[in-house]
């Protein structure tokens, strides 16, 4: 079934493929609820590789505010020299920190994490356009991709989403964070 209606402000065109319904072309794809858990895994997965990274810039690199950072102040970590007086952290990771965030890339893989810092808990938290950077540059989640048409807009609603069925946070503006459900701590 096919619907579309035009006036001189609107358009809407409505695709009805069996169960499947999708509005317009730059919606996301509707996702199954095992391309969700694959998506929730991502997640996972991804705040376990932020807090190794983490815990690796901390321990490679000449933080002014060591023990503050060390007692969970990651605001405190700064573009500091490494230890090794290498231009990268071990296993050829490049970091950047600039504002509320560091950046890192794998200049071996090619896989990007934008870290949030602030607190411990502040490295879970997922903005959009990150997440999906993360997914587009890390093998195992590569295929994901393909759900989001829009990069941005298409996680935000994915996120949002998420946010109504209990299953993700709203930190602060477009940042997010997953919820610790009964499965994730078994």
């Amino acid at each position: 079934m096919l619907i579309r209606w035009f006036s001189s402000f609107t358009f809407l065109y409505i695709v009805c493929d069996n169960a499947n319904i999708g509005v317009g072309s730059n919606f996301m794809t509707e996702l199954t609820n095992d391309i969700e858990r694959e998506l929730l895994k991502a997640m996972d997965n991804y705040k376990t590789i932020a807090q190794l990274l983490i815990d690796k810039l901390i321990t490679e690199t000449d933080q002014p505010e060591k023990a503050e950072i060390q007692a969970g102040h990651y605001f405190e970590i700064q573009n500091a020299d490494l230890l090794n007086g290498q231009e990268n952290l071990s296993d050829n990771w490049w970091f950047d920190v600039h504002g509320e965030h560091c950046m890192f890339k794998n200049l071996t893989t090619g896989q990007i994490l934008e870290v949030s810092l602030g607190d411990k808990e502040s490295i879970a938290n997922l903005d959009p356009y990150f997440f999906y950077d993360f997914l587009e540059t890390t093998d195992d989640f590569k295929h994901l991709t393909k759900y989001f048409k829009n990069p941005f807009n298409d996680t935000l609603t994915f996120f949002e989403k998420l946010v109504k069925e209990q299953k993700m946070m709203n930190v602060y503006g477009v940042n997010f964070r997953k919820v610790i459900g009964k499965n994730d701590r078994e």
